[in-house]
């Protein structure tokens, strides 16, 4: 109950709010920056904000409940006779997780990952808070061309080269998934 809290309460929050919170942690006067000085793990602040690094580390909080949601979904519907009927036959507790728990995990990652994808690809405020001009994702690349250089064609090839890598990787997924469905639950 406390992990799903853990994963469900971030998602309360805006984006915008918890994109300002990454800019108080990692700013050069920041928590992250006062906490190695004190800790004597450096001497000065590091340059932590407006980095690729910042940028990740911050989407990744972000986007991370909606990677968590949909595996916890599939993994707890997952029946606990089958790992135990695979324990008494012999496997261990990582032979049980890779043979049984794992296969039947993929819907549940497939669907997080896709989901994560599509999400990451038009992550807008994020990336142009955290990372600064200096850190173009796709968004702020199609949102520099379409306000600061006004080069609206560009920024409709860079929109369709979007819209195909995500047809794309719905196809692959669809795919996948198709095959693996030659087992059934129930």
């Amino acid at each position: 109950m406390l992990i799903a809290a853990c994963v469900l309460i971030p998602l309360w929050t805006s984006v915008l709010v918890r994109s300002y919170a990454w800019i108080v942690l990692l700013q050069r006067h920041g928590l992250v920056n006062n906490a190695l000085i004190e800790t004597g793990l450096t001497e000065a602040p590091l340059r932590l904000l407006y980095t690729q690094g910042a940028v990740i580390t911050a989407m990744t909080q972000i986007l991370l409940p909606f990677m968590i949601l949909p595996i916890y979904s599939v993994v707890r519907n997952i029946p606990d006779d089958l790992v135990r009927a695979a324990r008494n036959l012999g496997a261990g507790s990582f032979q049980a997780f890779v043979r049984v728990t794992l296969p039947l995990s993929v819907p549940g990652v497939s669907a997080g990952v896709l989901i994560t994808f599509i999400l990451s690809l038009g992550f807008y405020i994020t990336p142009a808070l955290v990372g600064g001009p200096s850190t173009l994702m796709m968004s702020t690349l199609i949102g520099q061309q379409t306000t600061e250089l006004l080069d609206w064609p560009f920024a409709g090839a860079l929109a369709t080269a979007l819209l195909f890598a995500t047809l794309l990787l719905v196809i692959v997924f669809r795919r996948a998934l198709a095959l693996n469905k030659g087992f059934k639950l129930g």
